[in-house]
């Protein structure tokens, strides 16, 4: 007989299967010799298992625990992010499991692996990430189920079949948790350092967007009413950078510092009335009329955009866009900007028309320097020819055409752009001549400010892949692009796109076609099914698999948009009260499925092996005239048996004790022989007076 504090055999096997899945599950954020360190774990438990090795001692867990605090502080040198802590609850899962030597132990370390499960739910929101999850779930669910494994139901099977029942016996009370539970903030989002510093920055310098081109990661998802606009109307408007210090370009001091950010009662919903407000300085705001800046032609252009979680607070919307969602903003240079940063996904409706005048008349003194303003000692040689042309070509639009066919006639689109010294654009103009969109943005902006034309540069993403398949737009990092905008009297600002003039097909064809053989393109994603665009049905196969994750993304993890009015709708006043009323019967409604099967399986309740041996041997004895009376124990039957039939006492009594051996006293079950023992048992038939 096993002790009760041991771990039963089925139920370790599972946990130890279990904690292979979460280290799996968390590869791609752990270091690797922490990976090392839990194989060796895994390795020296099974070892233990197989009664091969023995425990290690309080000297060896001692110096365990000390090696992985010092390889964890070494690795991350602050728990200021996710990855460290994760390492951290890692490691001391690895180390728990080294020494489980009782039941209690086992409980210890599986309420643990169900946390570091959930963990990765704070790195990853997407469906498969959601099914990895479910799955680790499972199995240490299998093993809470295996270590509570009684003698007679000991099998490595039965853990997997009770972990699937009680999940699925868990998944309404989720369901309904999920649709009426308030919420009160993403669980995942939580602030980490890589989030603040990938995708396109507040700043931009040569090589910027050639490291994005290496990442074929979602930046964003795009929904239309309607059909999507052409792929060359589609520039995502992120930021506007008016500040250069000769190799750098960043936001202006007053660039977009004050914002308007619409709320649920605001009036302003995209019309053409109403007010913005930002601010000159701190402290300092002004109103305007947007009447008075911006005419907006033709017809507006609706759509909702899925943003990726980045840690920044910047969003993109095509050209004056209007958000229509709370706690977007929208700034005085027409970009728009979170409320707060972006630690998860978001969605947000915004409505923007492609055909406009923006500050068309005149602008302002301070904002006219601002634009032109350029460090005196940078890019000389660029300066000294600007101003040259500018007398030779007086008019703006005809010295922008003059640059534009430089570009066209004597300049290459690549990733592979040449380092620049201190004056990049001196060196791109007049030496290297190659780059990429930040490199041309670059330079013909500041030729325009040597040439004294406003000009500035505008960052964010061009173009998209199209989904026909749910007919959305998907924008990755490696569409993102810089161009510039010029001011020209009676025209305001205009969008200038220097790499079209040197490449046009970068604005008409997808950045994946046209850099599909560039070195360095997709470099950080060598195992990207985009690489096989080429292959028709992997590129399908590759979007409907998109398409899913989108789905998720909108009807699973935006819930949180809608849940507010359904709410609303069912309770008509939203108050702890009644969510807890509602909860009461949602919750009773979803267990009663529970209930019904309980009751259903009460009233045939199977019986074992071993009970129907016991019912055989009694109407064995009955055949032979040994009737059980009502409420009459095995062994009272058992005893007038004896009584009754001397010549089978020994074999009577034989079976009386085995039965009780099995059923009480904790002895191995041998059901094979002793069901042979009571077939064999038979008393002749009593004789009918």
């Amino acid at each position: 007989m096993q002790p009760g504090w041991q771990i039963p055999r089925p139920g370790l096997f599972w946990l130890l299967i279990a904690f292979a899945a979460l280290v799996a599950l968390h590869s791609n954020h752990l270091p690797i010799w922490i990976q090392l360190t839990a194989l060796a774990a895994l390795i020296w438990r099974i070892q233990i298992f197989r009664g091969v090795w023995s425990y290690p001692g309080r000297f060896a867990k001692t110096a365990l625990v000390l090696l992985c605090a010092a390889g964890i502080v070494f690795e991350y040198r602050s728990f200021n992010d996710l990855d460290p802590l994760a390492a951290l609850l890692v490691s001391g899962l690895t180390l728990k499991l080294l020494e489980i030597h009782h039941h209690r132990d086992a409980l210890i370390l599986i309420y643990l692996s169900y946390f570091v499960a959930i963990v990765q739910c704070l790195f990853f929101q997407t469906i498969g990430t959601a099914l990895q999850v479910a799955a680790c779930m499972m199995l240490v669910t299998a093993a809470l189920a295996g270590i509570h494994q009684t003698q007679a139901t000991r099998h490595y099977g039965a853990p997997v079949k009770t972990g699937l029942v009680m999940l699925a016996q868990a998944v309404p009370l989720m369901l309904v948790m999920f649709l009426v539970m308030p919420r009160i903030g993403s669980l995942w989002a939580v602030p980490q350092a890589q989030q603040a510093t990938f995708g396109v920055s507040d700043s931009m310098s040569p090589g910027d967007f050639t490291d994005l081109s290496a990442s074929g990661k979602i930046a964003f998802r795009a929904e239309f009413e309607g059909e999507i606009p052409p792929q060359r109307e589609l520039y995502w408007r992120g930021l506007v950078l008016s500040q250069f210090d000769g190799r750098e370009w960043s936001r202006g001091l007053d660039s977009g510092l004050g914002l308007s950010a619409r709320s649920g009662s605001d009036s302003d919903s995209g019309s053409d009335s109403g007010s913005l407000r930002w601010s000159k300085r701190p402290g300092s705001a002004v109103n305007f009329s947007k009447d008075e800046i911006i005419e907006r032609l033709g017809r507006p252009l609706s759509y909702t955009v899925t943003l990726e979680a980045t840690g920044s607070r910047w969003v993109y919307g095509l050209s004056t866009p209007v958000p229509e969602t709370p706690g977007i903003a929208l700034t005085r240079d027409f970009t728009l900007l979170s409320v707060s940063p972006t630690l998860s996904k978001i969605h947000y409706d915004v409505t923007s028309w492609l055909d406009y005048r923006l500050q068309g008349n005149a602008l302002s003194p301070t904002q006219r320097k601002q634009e032109t303003r350029l460090p005196p000692q940078s890019n000389p040689q660029t300066q000294t020819i600007a101003r040259q042309w500018a007398q030779q070509t007086p008019q703006p639009t005809a010295l922008i055409e003059r640059v534009l066919g430089l570009f066209n006639k004597d300049y290459i689109y690549s990733l592979q752009a040449p380092a620049l010294g201190e004056h990049t654009v001196d060196d791109f103009l007049w030496q290297t001549r190659t780059g990429f969109c930040e490199h041309f943005a670059s330079s013909f902006v500041v030729f325009m400010r040597a040439a004294g034309i406003p000009a500035r540069v505008v960052v964010g993403y061009q173009g998209g892949e199209r989904n026909l398949t749910e007919n959305y737009l998907i924008v990755r990092q490696y569409d993102a692009h810089a161009w510039a905008e010029v001011w020209l009297q009676g025209q305001g600002w205009v969008r200038v796109d220097p790499t079209a003039a040197v490449a046009p097909e970068r604005i008409q064809i997808t950045v994946a076609d046209l850099l599909a053989n560039e070195k360095g393109f997709l470099a950080d994603s060598p195992f990207s099914a985009l690489r096989l665009n080429h292959i028709n049905w992997v590129k399908k196969l590759r979007l409907r698999i998109d398409a899913l994750d989108y789905a998720w993304a909108k009807w699973v993890l935006g819930y949180d948009s809608v849940q507010d009015s359904l709410l609303a709708g069912i309770l008509g006043e939203v108050n702890p009260q009644r969510v807890g009323f509602l909860l009461l019967i949602a919750g009773s409604i979803a267990m009663l499925p529970l209930a019904l099967w309980f009751m259903l399986t009460a009233r045939g309740k199977p019986r074992s092996e071993l009970d129907r041996l016991l019912l055989l041997f009694f109407e064995r004895l009955k055949r032979a005239g040994v009737d059980r009376r009502s409420g009459e124990g095995l062994r009272s039957v058992a005893g007038r048996a004896c009584a009754q039939l001397p010549a089978l006492a020994p074999q009577t009594r034989t079976i009386a004790q085995q039965f009780e051996l099995y059923k009480y006293g904790g002895l191995d079950q041998d059901l094979a022989g002793f069901g042979r023992q009571v077939r064999a048992y038979r008393p002749a038939r009593a004789k009918t007076p």
